[in-house]
C-alpha cells in the first residue's frame, strides 16, 4: 500500500474516535512524522497503532491507558530500531536548492509576462533572459541557503533562543562579496548570450520545473 492510500486510511480511522483519543492519536502522527522513521514504515506503524487504539476504545480504555502518559513514548524504541531514511547527499541536496530556485525564477517570468500581455502592456522585459542571470540565481540561491543554514546553527539551544554576538566583520565580508558579486554581474553580464522566450515558455519551464521537483526529489 502507498503512503497516500495509508494516510487516507488513516485519517478514516481518527474520524471512528473518540475526541480525546482523536487528540491523543494526531500527537503520535506529528511524533512518528517528525521522526527519521521511513515513511511508508512510518504509516505501517500508525495503522497499527490506530487499530490498537479502536480495539481498546471498544472496550472501554482511553489512549493514555493503552499507550501511556505521554503520545510519542509508544514509538520511542520503535523509532530506534527501525531503518531510518536515508540522507540526501549533498550534490543532491544542492541540485534540488538550484533547481527549485530556477522553477521559481521562470514561473514569476511566466506570470508576470502573461500579466503584462493581457493588461495590454509590453512583455519584452520579462521575454528575455541572459545565461549570467540563470546562472547568478542557481548558485546564489545555494550560498543564500547555506548562509540562512549556518545562521539558524548559531541561535542558542537554550529553551529561549537568541543570536550570538553580533559580528561586524562578518557583516563586513558579507557585504563586500555583495558588491563585488553585483558589479561582476554588470560586466559578465554582457559577456553571456540572452536568450529570448515567451512568457508561455517560462511557464512551461515553470510547470516542468515543479513536476521534476514532485518526482525527481519529493518522490514517496
Amino acid at each position: 500500500m502507498k503512503v497516500k492510500a495509508m494516510i487516507k486510511e488513516n485519517n478514516a480511522l481518527r474520524e471512528q474516535m473518540t475526541p480525546f483519543n482523536r487528540s491523543y492519536f494526531e500527537d503520535m502522527i506529528l511524533a512518528m512524522r517528525a521522526s527519521q522513521v521511513d515513511p511508508v514504515r512510518a504509516e505501517e506503524l500508525l495503522l497499527e497503532a490506530a487499530a490498537l487504539l479502536l480495539q481498546g476504545q471498544g472496550k472501554g480504555k482511553n489512549a493514555k491507558q493503552i499507550f501511556g502518559e505521554h503520545p510519542e513514548d509508544y514509538f520511542k524504541d520503535i523509532m530506534g530500531s527501525v531503518p531510518a531514511r536515508p540522507e540526501r547527499s549533498k550534490l543532491n541536496y544542492y541540485l534540488m536548492i538550484a533547481w527549485t530556485a530556477l522553477t521559481l525564477f521562470f514561473g514569476v517570468m511566466a506570470i508576470a509576462g502573461l500579466f503584462m500581455e493581457w493588461s495590454g502592456g509590453s512583455a519584452d522585459m520579462f521575454g528575455k533572459v541572459s545565461v549570467f542571470t540563470l546562472i547568478v540565481v542557481g548558485l546564489g540561491s545555494i550560498v543564500l541557503m547555506e548562509l540562512l543554514v549556518r545562521w539558524m546553527s548559531s541561535l542558542s539551544e537554550n529553551d529561549a533562543p537568541k543570536a550570538k554576538t553580533f559580528d561586524i566583520k562578518a557583516l563586513g565580508i558579507y557585504v563586500l562579496v555583495a558588491v563585488v558579486v553585483i558589479f561582476a554581474g554588470i560586466f559578465l553580464d554582457n559577456l553571456f548570450p540572452v536568450i529570448t522566450i515567451s512568457p508561455w515558455v517560462s511557464l512551461i519551464i515553470g510547470l516542468a520545473g515543479g513536476l521534476g521537483l514532485k518526482f525527481i526529489f519529493f518522490k514517496s
